[in-house]
């Protein structure tokens, strides 16, 4: 039986009836090869030390796999960043760095792994499978895709395995992989029922099985902002039996649905004092700005972006097309942009003032349901130049539009947390829309590293008021540049 697509997600079964006692209840039913495919690669296919067999599966229980999809559900379907640590891809590295890392200031050493541990067992095949051979694999949302890793599997008794595929990642689309886990799950219930057995609560569910375990509003909220419910409540300065009704019912529901805690997911563990009243007054102003004629130009705006983008390979040329189209819609060719102020404003994307500092947040912005978006730029060391303000407007206006809206609503914040491809593709939005590829071409005279000679890279930086680490990567992405002369730039600016 296969469930699914292999060149997406599929889970592909075998049945086979065990020839042994079967003594363990979960054990006692629903006994199969397992093949788990991704993007075209099946993760299970395998030789055992000392044969040359290429075996395509590996035979299990699946009950136990089941439950732990279904007991996993809440953190698969919410948790969408490592708590404590900068937005990574590499989620093997990330736990083990956990495990090697001290405890923060104020956590116990015991609360500290005892966090990691929960996280591990919710997004880690194997934490559900003890006894069983199965792929070291993990599984990350974020937002409409899901990013599936896997690495070499560790198992604690020989013979040795090697994988054919053992190491790698995709991402896949979230509503491919939700459909296969809900009928795995449904099918794996049915072999138990035939049986007349029922090891997990789950089986007596109605189906589908899987979406009834997403868990309630207080276990929802945490998960999404990969914080505590105490963390939450002291960002919107409510006590913690207040977190749900303050956001709202449909946050509750579905904490997705909140342009504030998305905010929030991408604000460092311990946000700079005083961000949560400033987050929340920009939600209320994008609320509060319901202008029609700002709704049409971000949706045309919307619109140009993301079919430009649809052509990119990667989040970073999919930020540049989305750019390059915007620069055309303006009619700019390679000429500098006056004003991002306007820029954003002919957009539909609205700037507010504010007076509040920040440590390592430089800009928030938010689009309620129903509203136009709305920027707040932080005061920081580098905002408080003008290259540095120009670029986190650049940066808000790639957000409103690219990233895709969670219910209606969208939220961001520029943070080395933030979300792993927003974060990559509106940075490469915002060195484009500021310093287009022809205004590269014309600075480097044709040549790779032309823009180095006769003080070029200054009057680039002076010409198109971006910064010197903006425009060396720039240069560099563009292959306009070598990786010597571009750290050399980006020093040399830096001790001016």
């Amino acid at each position: 039986m296969l469930i699914g697509n292999r060149e997406r997600f599929a889970l592909e079964l075998a049945p086979v009836t065990p020839s042994w006692e079967l003594r363990y209840e979960p054990e006692a039913a629903a006994w199969a090869g397992l093949g788990v495919w991704v993007a075209g690669r099946n993760l299970c296919a395998h030789v055992v030390e000392g044969s040359e067999e290429l075996r395509t599966a590996f035979y299990v229980p699946l009950g136990p796999v089941a439950d732990w999809f279904v007991r996993s559900y809440s953190g698969i379907l919410l948790e969408e960043r490592v708590p404590w640590f900068p937005s990574t891809w590499q989620l093997h590295d990330a736990v083990r760095k956990w495990g090697e890392a001290p405890p923060p200031v104020g956590e116990e050493v015991g609360a500290w792994l005892d966090r990691r541990e929960a996280f591990w067992s919710r997004h880690f095949l194997v934490a559900g499978a003890e006894g069983a051979w199965l792929p070291n694999m993990a599984f990350l949302r974020e937002d409409d895709d899901m990013l599936i890793v896997w690495a070499p599997p560790q198992f604690a008794s020989g013979p040795r395995v090697t994988c054919v595929s053992d190491h790698g990642s995709a991402r896949v689309l979230w509503r491919d992989v939700d459909d296969v886990l809900t009928r795995f799950v449904d099918e794996v219930a049915k072999a138990f029922e035939l049986k007349r057995l029922a090891p997990y609560g789950w089986i007596e569910s109605a189906a589908p099985r899987l979406s009834r375990a997403a868990g309630t509003a207080l276990d929802s909220i945490p998960l999404f902002c990969a914080r505590t419910l105490q963390d939450v409540a002291e960002f919107l300065g409510v006590p913690e039996g207040d977190v749900a009704g303050a956001l709202g019912e449909d946050a509750a529901r579905d904490p997705s649905s909140s342009p504030l805690l998305q905010v929030l997911r991408d604000l460092p563990p311990r946000p700079s004092p005083g961000l949560g009243p400033e987050a929340m007054s920009t939600v209320r102003a994008s609320a509060e700005k319901r202008d029609r004629g700002c709704a049409k130009s971000w949706e045309e705006a919307r619109t140009l972006a993301l079919d430009a983008a649809r052509a990119g390979t990667s989040a970073e040329e999919a930020g540049q097309l989305a750019a390059r189209s915007l620069r055309d819609a303006l009619q700019l060719n390679g000429q500098p942009i006056v004003s991002t102020e306007e820029t954003l404003h002919r957009f539909g994307v609205g700037i507010r003032l504010t007076n509040a500092k920040a440590e390592h947040e430089q800009m928030v912005l938010a689009a309620a349901a129903g509203g136009v978006p709305m920027a707040t730029v932080l005061n920081t060391a580098r905002t408080g130049t003008s290259w540095g303000r120009r670029f986190e407007h650049a940066r808000a206006l790639g957000h409103a539009v690219l990233d895709p809206l969670r219910s209606g609503a969208l939220g961001a914040a520029t943070t080395p947390w933030a979300q792993a491809t927003r974060r990559r593709r509106s940075g490469a939005f915002a060195a484009e829309l500021l310093l287009p590829l022809s205004a590269c071409d014309e600075a480097s005279d044709g040549h790779l590293d032309g823009v180095y000679a006769e003080q070029r890279f200054e009057a680039l930086l002076q010409r198109y008021d971006v910064g010197a680490k903006t425009a060396a990567f720039q240069l560099y992405n563009h292959r306009r540049l070598s990786r010597a002369i571009r750290d050399e730039l980006i020093d040399r600016h830096a001790r001016d």
